[in-house]
């Protein structure tokens, strides 16, 4: 005799999960057709923030989506090949009048410059405002003489292969660009000059690995605020910087000190993320500390100074110990990161000791471990680690102190 309630308590919960897939799939038809409903013009945003070929499976869906990507505002391609079929017909169906952003990274190719000019065609033809092209890993391209005119650009990310020439023939007018960031580009002088004559409301620029930059003259760039430079050169104070009107600037470099500051007569704001792992045998004893300190004199009346790692702090604690003269500053906000404290003691005190405006010391991610040498360079000064990297007010650095406000 079968148990009728051994028999239901089996069929029971195969019941419930029929009954909850059921109404997740019921739930599922409902939420799709209230997206469905909505306006083209917000369906067109939504898919704008997916690469395209999500945006473009989209379609499968059902026919009202069958032909909504195509007029999204924004395109973007990750490892696409420019000279391939489906782009082609991507770009064949793509009717938006009107693009605002356009994102392409390229793989490597052997045909480059046809199928990348026939894409800025398209782009600028479409009044692109946002343009980021990643084409590192290719043939030699040089930009054609149109790319270099165009009034709808507000933003170009480039990211270049150092064979890659920036050298515009024509006059540049990107007369509504405000952001540009160049990487990798190989960016003479006279060639930067051009770009930034034809610039006249860039507010922010970002070069990073333009090794073949030796002067970055700003001084007509009148409404840029921001400046941001990131350099892998191994010889230090390569590139001279003139920019009277920047309010924030950006060092970063994995090697040595990446400029000379000439003019930064308005700046408010520095970030210093600069390594010293190892010095040239040509730059003796106190030379690398001198030029470290004309860097901090140019900076003397910014408000807020981040240091960003030790090597830095490193070099004014020897100079502190040397008895080196150290600059006055303006400083009201102080902020040490990724800082080892036992060794940078001597700078940070002498800094702070001639910063009698400075009202608030973050610290974030500081701690204490063993020495580490500046290649040769601590050897030359003939320092006595143990003795010297110590305060000598004998203050105790730790976080409960230096977040403090003075």
């Amino acid at each position: 005799m079968v148990d009728d309630s051994s028999t239901d308590g089996v069929r029971a919960p195969t019941q419930s999960y029929g009954r909850q897939n059921h109404l997740r799939r019921r739930i599922s038809r409902e939420t799709l057709d209230l997206i469905s409903s909505l306006p083209d013009v917000i369906l067109h945003d939504i898919l704008s923030f997916m690469p395209t070929k999500f945006a473009i499976r989209t379609s499968l869906l059902s026919k009202r989506w069958r032909h909504v990507w195509c007029e999204t505002p924004s395109l973007s391609f990750d490892k696409c090949s420019p000279e391939s079929p489906s782009l082609n017909e991507i770009l064949t169906r793509y009717t938006a009048p009107k693009m605002v952003n356009f994102h392409l990274h390229t793989i490597l190719l052997n045909n480059v410059p046809h199928h990348i000019n026939s894409l800025f065609k398209l782009v600028t033809s479409r009044n692109v405002e946002n343009l980021s092209l990643d084409l590192w890993n290719h043939v030699e391209y040089k930009f054609p003489d149109f790319f270099y005119i165009n009034s709808s650009f507000k933003q170009i990310r480039l990211k270049l292969s150092p064979r890659d020439m920036m050298a515009p023939r024509c006059s540049v007018s990107w007369t509504s660009l405000r952001k540009l960031y160049l990487d990798s580009s190989s960016l003479s002088n006279e060639s930067m000059a051009k770009i930034l004559s034809g610039c006249p409301i860039l507010e922010k620029l970002k070069l990073c690995f333009c090794k073949a930059l030796k002067i970055l003259d700003l001084s007509k760039s009148m409404r840029l605020r921001t400046l941001e430079i990131n350099s892998d050169t191994q010889v230090p104070g390569t590139l001279q910087i003139v920019a009277p009107y920047i309010h924030c600037l950006v060092l970063k470099s994995p090697h040595h000190l990446p400029c000379v500051l000439i003019d930064v007569s308005s700046l408010v704001e520095a970030r210093l993320n600069i390594s010293i792992e190892s010095v040239p045998k040509i730059i003796k004893d106190d030379i690398l500390q001198f030029m470290v300190l004309k860097m901090l004199e140019k900076l003397q009346n910014v408000e807020k100074l981040t240091f960003a790692g030790e090597n830095l702090l490193k070099m004014l604690s020897m100079a502190e110990l040397r008895g080196v003269p150290f600059p006055m500053f303006k400083f009201k906000s102080l902020t040490l990161e990724r800082v080892t404290f036992r060794y940078v003691i001597p700078g940070i005190e002498r800094v702070l000791k001639n910063s009698p405006n400075i009202k608030k010391l973050h610290t974030k991610d500081c701690y204490h471990k063993q020495p580490v040498y500046l290649g040769d360079y601590v050897n030359l000064q003939a320092f006595n680690l143990d003795l010297c990297w110590r305060s000598r007010s004998g203050v105790v650095w730790n976080k409960s102190c230096l977040d403090q406000p003075r």
